[in-house]
């Protein structure tokens, strides 16, 4: 009788092997000399299962007990004779241990091997919303961070800010908000294991816009980044400085409250310059 170690290394060849073989299908189809492209990275035999997926559950030995089937959204999936069977949040690794144990606890099979892999994940994708060069939703597998995802959206903007916000659900359907500072997260890449943020299929990453406006007495009145902590010394040589009209010391911020509401400050040169500030430079009194 073969032991356990060797029963795990036959059935982790034999997964390999089945994830091999739509890829090797596909290359055979293709004219000689043509080359193939994939439109995205096939998903990842570490990514949980999820609703919406499409797994092909594999029953070698037992082609009738072989099916290809969606995950429905408790993260069940209908199987032969065993029925349903709950995979959501398993790797296809532990699902597949699971559709085994449910054939023998069934008295099914004495001994099935099983294979599952995900030829359509649906679930493990985040969506990149804002100020990116490229917003939509990207796939992901366990070791995608913030970093990656925004890059595969382009990146940042010349308007989008370094700090964004990672929205997700909680167990209870809560949405959670945390910020990211980016330029926290590039200074460590690699410095530690923690300094890379995780993502989770159905996450949100949005880029908000950091920008001010700046008129009135200044040669160069526009729509400008706030770059790190800006005060509004550097806003105004931002903005190629105030013109021989103005006067640096007669400056009008208008902002949005927490309320909603607008409210108008007398600045001054070490002011914080906050992400929708409307700065007006007034005429010199004489």
């Amino acid at each position: 009788m073969q032991s356990y170690s060797a029963r795990m290394m036959i059935r982790r060849f034999l997964v390999a092997f089945c994830a091999l073989i739509p890829t090797v299908a596909t290359l055979a189809m293709q004219p000689a000399g043509e080359i193939v492209t994939m439109a995205q990275p096939a998903p990842s035999a570490l990514a949980p299962i999820g609703p919406g997926d499409q797994v092909r559950v594999d029953v070698f030995g037992h082609g009738d007990l072989s099916v290809t089937t969606g995950v429905a959204e408790d993260g069940s999936v209908r199987l032969p004779l065993v029925g349903v069977v709950k995979l959501g949040g398993l790797s296809p690794a532990d699902g597949a241990s699971k559709v085994e144990q449910a054939l023998k606890t069934g008295e099914f099979l004495i001994d099935p091997h099983v294979a599952i892999t995900v030829s359509q994940s649906v679930s493990q994708r985040v969506s990149v919303l804002g100020e990116v060069g490229k917003p939509g939703r990207y796939p992901i597998d366990p070791s995608t961070t913030v970093l990656d995802v925004i890059a595969l959206a382009g990146g940042v903007t010349d308007k989008g800010s370094d700090i964004v916000e990672l929205l997700r659900q909680d167990a209870n359907g809560a949405m959670q908000r945390t910020t990211i500072d980016l330029r926290a997260l590039n200074a460590a890449r690699g410095a530690t294991s923690g300094s890379t943020q995780k993502l989770h299929g159905g996450d949100s990453i949005n880029v908000p816009k950091r920008t001010f406006f700046i008129t009135g007495e200044v040669r160069n009145p526009s729509e400008y980044r706030i770059e790190g902590e800006m005060v509004l010394e550097e806003a105004l040589a931002r903005a190629g400085g105030v013109t021989q009209m103005g006067s640096a010391s007669r400056v009008e911020i208008r902002r949005r409250g927490p309320d909603g509401k607008f409210v108008n400050i007398k600045a001054k040169k070490s002011t914080v310059i906050e992400a929708g500030d409307v700065i007006r430079v007034k005429e010199r009194l004489f």
